[in-house]
């Protein structure tokens, strides 16, 4: 049996899911027993907060298997601020990916990087809160992702542009037909 730990955000969380539990959960149910799942999503991390985790998580759980889906809060950026302003700016959202893999290594080389979803940037641009989202920079963060699992051998499922607007809760966030869609794409990649 296979111990795999999940790491990232709300969207490995499964923040806007009202019936599974997010992708994780789905992923779980397809593959069926030959697998433990731990699911470490915290709403709201970047990069640095995962840093900040990752070795005490990775510790107690000892993975033969790491899923990482970290980057949307990183490419962020502040109300009334130039969307070019992001919250982790591109070269540490590298320079953390580095860190984040070399400290999965102590522990496996299955490392598998889960892309960022697309979202809908008439909400994300536009809403209330501190922080928006828009797709340009999740376009250019998964850019880079794309490029250093490349470098790095790294298996990384591309999942922007799988979304339409009725597959997302907020705006932001899949909601359970999303996650259905991220999941069946993340299946169909995986050689389990």
């Amino acid at each position: 049996m296979k111990n795999i730990c999940i790491f990232g955000d709300s969207l490995v969380y499964g923040q806007g899911d009202s019936k599974e539990g997010g992708w994780v959960n789905r992923l779980q149910y397809k593959i069926k027993g030959k697998t433990k799942f731990w699911n470490f999503g915290i709403p709201g991390d970047t990069s640095v907060d995962l840093l900040k985790r990752l070795e005490g998580e990775l510790k107690e759980k000892n993975p033969d298997v790491v899923f990482v889906g970290i980057g949307a809060n990183d490419s962020q950026y502040k109300k009334g601020m130039s969307e070019n302003k992001t919250l982790i700016d591109l070269k540490n959202y590298v320079k953390n990916l580095k860190i984040i893999s070399e400290s999965i290594k102590k522990y496996t080389n299955d490392i598998i990087f889960i892309g960022i979803p697309n979202m809908n940037d008439s909400i994300t641009k536009n809403w209330s809160y501190r922080y928006h989202f828009c797709n340009k920079n999740i376009e250019t963060y998964n850019n880079e992702l794309e490029n250093f699992c490349k470098e790095n051998n790294f298996t990384y499922i591309d999942i922007f542009g799988l979304l339409d607007e009725s597959n997302l809760s907020d705006g932001a966030h899949p909601n359970s037909i999303g996650y259905e869609k991220i999941a069946n794409e993340i299946y169909k990649n995986l050689g389990f």
